[in-house]
């Protein structure tokens, strides 16, 4: 996804066509036949409702912090 996102594959918040069917793709290549586009949009959509529980609990507490370079949120000692 972060791939078709840099091709230019996510408009305006929603996934083109040519980027579910490349996606759909490489799982397929990588040995996940039996993925769909209906598959790959619920496990989208899930990872989002999650992101947001994450960020909507920890927005709000001083401390924390993500951090791109580990991709784990970080806090600061005194956390």
């Amino acid at each position: 996804m972060i791939d078709e996102a840099f091709k230019g594959n996510h408009i305006y918040g929603s996934w083109t066509t040519h980027a579910y069917t490349n996606i759909i793709k490489s799982l397929h290549q990588s040995g996940l036949v039996g993925i769909t586009k209906s598959n790959v949009r619920n496990r989208h959509k899930s990872l989002k409702n999650r992101w947001r529980e994450i960020h909507d609990l920890l927005s709000g507490l001083s401390g924390f912090a993500w951090n791109p370079s580990s991709k784990i949120f970080d806090t600061e000692d005194e956390v």
